[in-house]
């Protein structure tokens, strides 16, 4: 049974199989001899070679049976010297037909029959070039298909991810607030309960139980800040419509500076003197509160036992407020600078080893959700300095 044989990229005869072999690899054909198999490609030269040649010879003999004959019939039409055989009107019209195969007449025969194979030689390199291109536009639809199937079906597959991603997201967040939830349920009755006992204990009657009690209450207020922390960062990451009214930045400053969550064991806080004439801005308080926060204690947490820590503000000429919290403790460590506000991000020389990784990330967000920047800087090549932007409010624009 004989195979298929369907026209080539070059116009010769080739076989189906062949041809897909062609157009198969790579996804395309390739014309160029040596490239996509050296046997393949000469058979292919030989077919143009042969069906140029056949073009050439079908030219020649089509100008010099067809093509001239013709021509002295015509030339006896308008002139009958020029045919060079009819001299008497009388005879027949297919006189100059037969007349031109006389072999005085093979000279203007060969002329014709070289101008008709020139013609035909350049309509038959035309076709190939046709046919050529024809077929790499077909290969190349072929291509741009599987592609299109290719793309189809990444693009299913990561509809089908991003809904996992989704549900596993929602699920994320609800895990989270039942956590922070039942959490805080438990800090508050710890809280409660160490308030109670502290009440009745005296510090001079039982010291050991009062600095045990304390330690306790200073625990558990740390975890409800950790607690909160978890719940803000989530709020955030899930939607950053916050709840901004107009704040005093003094008092805000100064409440984070006293706050009770703070280690102030392992150092001091300070209110610097810029905060005084600081306009205030729009915010939400509670996050910002809790961004100063985080950054003091950070301060603190990993720094050396007595480091003093200052809190301050300051308005700049662009519309916003710089927040500040510098420390003169032993700096960023190198290791942990270009991942400083990502998640979970610690350094090895903590002094608090409870720390979650998740302060400086959620003031990132925080601040972010505002319309804010923040970033670090090495004052003098010691100790550190945490900077953040609010843009400035006004207190008549509260309630619009």
């Amino acid at each position: 049974m004989t195979e298929p044989i369907v026209i080539s990229a070059f116009g010769g005869l080739e076989s189906r199989r062949d041809h897909a072999e062609t157009v198969g690899r790579d996804g395309r054909d390739d014309p160029s001899p040596g490239r996509g198999g050296g046997s393949h490609g000469a058979v292919q030269l030989r077919h143009n070679a042969l069906l140029t040649a056949l073009y050439a010879v079908f030219g020649l003999a089509f100008g010099f049976a067809v093509l001239h004959p013709v021509s002295m019939i015509i030339f006896r039409w308008f002139d009958p010297r020029l045919s060079g055989s009819m001299t008497n009107p009388s005879e027949s019209i297919l006189t100059p037909f037969f007349h031109a195969f006389q072999p005085d007449m093979a000279p203007m025969g060969l002329v014709f029959g070289l101008f008709s194979a020139g013609i035909a030689v350049i309509d038959g390199v035309y076709r190939l070039r046709l046919a050529r291109q024809r077929d790499r536009l077909a290969a190349q639809l072929l291509v741009n298909r599987r592609y299109r199937n290719e793309l189809l079906q990444q693009a299913n597959l990561l509809r089908r991810q991003n809904e996992r991603l989704s549900a596993m997201e929602e699920a994320n967040r609800r895990h989270t607030r039942f956590m922070v939830h039942d959490f805080k349920g438990h800090l508050q009755t710890i809280l409660g309960f160490s308030e109670v006992l502290l009440s009745k204990v005296k510090p001079e009657d039982d010291p050991s139980t009062t600095d045990a009690l304390r330690r306790i209450r200073q625990q558990a207020n740390k975890m409800s800040g950790a607690v909160m922390d978890l719940l803000e960062f989530s709020r955030l990451r899930e939607s950053q419509q916050l709840q901004l009214r107009f704040v005093e930045v003094e008092g805000l400053v100064r409440e984070s500076a006293a706050d009770g969550c703070l280690p102030t064991h392992l150092g001091s806080v300070e209110v610097g003197p810029a905060r005084a004439s600081c306009p205030g801005v729009m915010a939400d308080p509670d996050l910002l509160r809790r961004v100063l926060v985080n950054l003091a204690a950070n301060a603190l947490r990993h720094n050396r036992p007595g480091t003093r820590v200052v809190l301050d503000a300051e308005a700049t000429p662009r519309g916003e407020v710089v927040f500040s919290c510098t420390d003169d403790g032993q700096g960023v460590p190198p290791e942990i600078k270009e991942r400083l506000f990502r998640d979970y991000a610690r350094g090895d020389r903590s002094v608090d080893r409870e720390s979650t990784g998740l302060g400086l990330a959620f003031c990132k967000a925080a601040v972010e959700a505002h319309g804010g920047r923040i970033w670090h800087e090495s004052p003098g090549g010691q100790g550190a300095r945490f900077l953040f932007t609010i843009p400035q409010g006004r207190k008549d624009i509260e309630n619009d």
